[in-house]
């Protein structure tokens, strides 16, 4: 009777064999697909949200600045000078915006005490700048760039909020999810290559005792082969190189995501909350006056020159995406040239026409070639985050039919392995 035994073990070794096959690709299948739902949940819902409150704080800065460069013209009574309501409705915009960002962000109890501290920051800066525009408004008749000591002091006190409290927290907010993105890309790079090597092993140690056995049979039965065997044979095959593809694929596709999408993303979301940095302290040095907007031009060389670099592309940028890099510098090199035009004119004393310059929505005027500049360069950081959206769909999509297909290939080798060994113990009865 050792013959049925032999049979008997042999089978029940395929048997678990394919269960341990089915266990790994099912768990590579599961686990890389929630690393994968987890990555584009941690950009598109909580990086690029926390990115976008970067920038719409530093804006709103910039707006509740240039709210008080406009005013009476000297050289024509009655004709006022600038546009305000631009900044005001802009700045109503980005305070919307800041306000969506963090409701979205609020329900992420791991970072409540940041999204907290940037509330009671919040309260602070509206306080502060509302009270500004509120003193500036009684003094209807002003001239242009000189709004009152109190409007000034308080717009002063508001900007250190901003860029003391505000914009760090929310920096560091950023840098955290963005950090976060990244791991995840790696951890499914990292982690289909783990399970692609477990769903290889598995089937080849499946693949290998089948085919032994299936050797065994041809010689101790003198039959050239069992037909339910090499179909289980092939069914193992077929999975384990499978999984090892599908696997290999979202891998790939995580790692392009991250090369080609996450961080050109990151670094262009860097440079538009910088560049809304830039303009808000060109805003304040022309409303501030040379006593408190000496720091502010100073910041804003700082940060141009930071912006320098950030704009410049990276190594993995791809060639044709490098002339879309050019146009946004060229814009940013028209924004330059207002900036000194700006300064020629309020060092020539003509702050009149500077406020102009500062606040008219116009070609040549900062107000418009700012709006054009930071537009352009966030329509390409957006479509650097399709990029990323995309490949990460892709490694997500790999997986599309997992684990359902290895857990219906396996139970099917499964089936074929004891309708073959059948027959067998069939002659023993």
């Amino acid at each position: 009777m050792a013959g049925p035994r032999r049979l008997g073990a042999h089978a029940v070794v395929s048997v678990l064999l394919l269960a341990a096959l089915c266990a790994t690709a099912v768990a590579a299948a599961v686990n890389v697909s929630g690393d994968t739902s987890q990555l584009r949940d941690s950009v598109a819902r909580r990086a690029a949200v926390a990115a976008q409150l970067r920038f719409a704080l530093a804006d709103l800065d910039a707006q509740r600045a240039d709210t008080l460069a406009p005013g009476m013209s000297t050289r024509e009574p009655g004709v006022y000078v600038g546009n305000q309501l631009n900044a005001l409705i802009t700045a109503q915009q980005r305070r919307a915006q800041v306000s969506d960002a963090l409701r979205q962000l609020g329900s992420d109890e791991a970072h409540s005490a940041q999204v907290r501290t940037l509330l009671d920051g919040l309260g602070q800066y509206d306080d502060l700048s509302g009270r500004a525009s509120y003193v500036d408004e009684q003094f209807p008749d002003r001239v242009a760039g000189h709004p009152a000591e109190a409007s000034v002091a308080m717009n002063a006190q508001a900007g250190a909020v901003m860029t003391g409290t505000l914009l760090p927290v929310a920096s560091a907010l950023s840098a955290d999810y963005q950090k976060q993105a990244a791991d995840a890309a790696a951890r499914v790079h990292d982690r289909a290559r783990t399970w692609t090597l477990l769903v290889v092993l598995t089937g080849l140690l499946a693949l290998l005792h089948l085919l032994w056995w299936q050797r065994g049979l041809a010689r101790d039965y003198h039959r050239v082969f069992s037909v339910p065997l090499v179909a289980a044979t092939a069914g193992v095959l077929a999975t384990a190189l499978t999984g090892a593809a599908v696997l290999s694929a979202a891998g790939g596709s995580a790692g392009t995501a991250d090369r080609q999408g996450l961080m050109p993303w990151a670094r262009l979301s860097e440079a538009s909350t910088v560049a809304a940095q830039a303009a808000a302290a060109e805003s304040r040095w022309f409303v501030h006056g040379a006593a408190l907007g000496r720091s502010d031009a100073v910041r804003f060389t700082s940060l141009t020159r930071q912006l320098d670099g950030l704009l410049t592309p990276g190594a993995g940028v791809p060639a044709d995406e490098r002339p879309a890099y050019q146009d946004v510098r060229r814009r940013y090199q028209v924004f330059l040239t207002d900036d000194r035009h700006l300064r020629t004119l309020q060092a020539a004393g003509d702050t009149e026409q500077a406020a102009v310059v500062l606040t008219t929505v116009g070609r040549g005027d900062i107000a418009f070639d700012f709006w054009d500049f930071a537009t352009t360069l966030d329509q390409l950081a957006a479509r650097q985050l399709d990029d990323f959206t995309g490949h990460a769909a892709d490694a997500h999509g790999a997986l599309d039919g997992w684990p359902a297909i290895p857990a219906g290939a396996t139970g099917v080798a499964a089936l074929l392995v004891l309708l073959a060994v059948r027959p067998r113990l069939a002659e023993y009865r």
